[in-house]
């Protein structure tokens, strides 16, 4: 999986659920990193089609910069 925040492809919206996706290398349409615990969609971590969107710059960089992360990232302290 992906982070939204890092991709540089094109970015969809999920027919099933209405969040971001994208056209992953291996699985075809895939929800982002971001995701794994934050949405309901009966794909996860596939979708389900896409619907495409015509983003603008600042839409585009506010939805990946504000997009919520719920994936357990581990600190250094729990790291060490």
């Amino acid at each position: 999986m992906s982070s939204i925040r890092t991709y540089s492809g094109e970015i969809y919206l999920c027919k099933t659920c209405g969040q971001p996706c994208f056209e992953g290398e291996e699985a075809g349409l895939e929800h982002f990193t971001e995701q794994w615990d934050g949405i309901f969609c009966p794909w996860f971590p596939l979708a389900g089609g896409r619907l495409e969107v015509e983003w603008d710059t600042a839409s585009l960089d506010d939805l990946k910069a504000d997009y919520p992360d719920t994936y357990p990232h581990l600190t250094e302290a729990a790291a060490g």
